[in-house]
């Protein structure tokens, strides 16, 4: 009789907690880009309302994020016709000084608007993955940085493939290259292997980020002088774009002030063998 009893209620709480396991996995799940995965709607009436409850709650953030998306896309797209009209008036006025100011905060005017488009399209792009030779990616990316005059140097390249998409991560080092050779005064830039991790190593000589603001250097439109006196051009997405395309390849980017003054700027991306698999 004790067995029996014990068996039907052993049976009886896992049927209870059966939804709570199913809550727990979908958690566990969650992929980078922030959505529930869609769950089979099988089994017991408990587990089938579950299951149900989590699909809706999925599809309803998959359709607010895309609005939201959309509407910052959309905003950001529109701005564009205003600001060709002011430019174009712009150019007839009379005084060079005031002229020059007019075009140049125009100018960053338009860069932010590109700067939001390009962070809603990184968001939201998807498309197929393959691996991608990081050194030589960077390799490329330092060329070029170089290229348009900008202090950068590449100290070490081991070999190093992860899998991703090419433009998304050429975009997203360019994005830190370019953060480091301008706002730090020059880029050191080096990949390197360590554990089943491929890491790239950007560092410089900068200011440095004040400690108490170092947990919004991600935060689109993020700047440290928060009077916005720019002397540099850019929209202050930089980081938040480079750090949304590493997320979305299950990396992680890590900035730290160096002990010697200047800036560190460390990506972590799952390295993989030359077959594909992870290593």
């Amino acid at each position: 009789m004790v067995a029996g009893v014990t068996g039907v209620v052993v049976l009886v709480v896992r049927r209870l907690t059966k939804p709570l396991s199913l809550i727990e996995e979908a958690v566990t799940r969650i992929g980078p880009d922030g959505e529930p995965p869609v769950l089979p709607e099988e089994g017991p009436a408990e587990v089938r309302a579950a299951a149900a409850a989590i699909n809706r709650l999925s599809a309803r953030l998959k359709s607010a994020m895309d609005s939201r998306m959309r509407i910052v896309a959309g905003a950001a797209h529109d701005l564009r016709t205003p600001l060709t009209r002011m430019r174009l008036r712009a150019e007839f006025i009379p005084d060079d000084e005031e002229r020059v100011q007019w075009l140049a905060d125009l100018a960053e005017l338009d860069r932010i608007a590109d700067s939001a488009i390009r962070l809603v399209r990184e968001e939201v792009e998807g498309g197929p993955e393959e691996v991608v030779r990081l050194d030589v990616l960077v390799e490329g990316v330092v060329a070029e940085v170089e290229e348009a005059r900008c202090p950068v140097r590449l100290v070490d390249a081991e070999p190093a493939s992860v899998r991703g998409r090419p433009l998304s991560l050429r975009r997203a080092t360019r994005n830190l290259v370019v953060n480091a050779a301008t706002h730090g005064g020059g880029a050191r830039v080096a990949v390197r292997q360590d554990n089943g991790r491929a890491l790239l190593l950007i560092e410089d000589d900068g200011p440095g980020i004040p400690e108490a603001l170092m947990g919004q250097v991600f935060e689109p439109f993020f700047r440290v002088d928060p009077a916005r006196h720019v002397k540099i051009p850019g929209a202050g997405l930089g980081l938040a774009i480079a750090n949304e395309i590493i997320s979305r390849h299950g990396g992680r980017l890590v900035l730290a002030n160096r002990p010697g003054g200047g800036l560190l700027q460390q990506v972590e991306l799952p390295a993989v063998t030359r077959d594909g698999a992870g290593g």
